[in-house]
């Protein structure tokens, strides 16, 4: 494995990590917290919470990983042999799959469609406790076992190479 794969997998173990944290502060607390205010407050919040993401570091590194996962597939697939190899083409797909994939066909979808509604509706809290919640939890618990599957399987590379 060459010094700058070394590092780049280093770097992406640390991002995957990280990213895994953030989902988990989500699906562990704040949705929670989010379900619990007065009935309207935490669609508003998530509404404008999916506004403002667009415009963070998080999206960056969001996007970032998705890149940086697919270089690492395809080096470790035309470069590496044995155990390293199969374990970082895992953590790649582990990403590209159980996060990036995930989050564009499930959490996006309801994201667009709690976007569309105005919050003091019934409908708007309708959608928010009988769909949105559960869905959207269970999808986001989904990605932080993904961004935690990729970390260990990286670091597991790293050590065994």
């Amino acid at each position: 494995m060459s010094i700058w794969f070394l590092l780049l997998c280093a770097l992406t173990l640390i991002a995957y990590a990280a990213t895994g944290g953030i989902f988990l502060a989500f699906s562990d607390f704040i949705m929670r917290s989010f379900d619990l205010v007065r009935n309207q407050a935490g669609i508003e919040t998530m509404q404008v919470l999916n506004v403002e993401i667009m415009r963070s570091v998080f999206m960056v590194l969001f996007m970032g990983l998705a890149i940086l996962s697919l270089v690492i597939v395809i080096y470790a697939a035309v470069t590496l042999g044995g155990t390293p190899r199969l374990l970082l083409i895992g953590a790649g797909l582990s990403y590209l799959l159980g996060v990036f994939a995930v989050t564009g066909a499930g959490n996006v979808p309801l994201n667009n469609q709690l976007a569309a509604l105005a919050p003091e509706t019934s409908q708007a809290l309708t959608f928010w406790k009988e769909a949105y919640m559960t869905r959207w939890v269970t999808l986001n618990s989904l990605r932080t076992a993904a961004c935690f599957l990729a970390s260990g399987l990286t670091l597991a590379a790293l050590v065994v190479r």
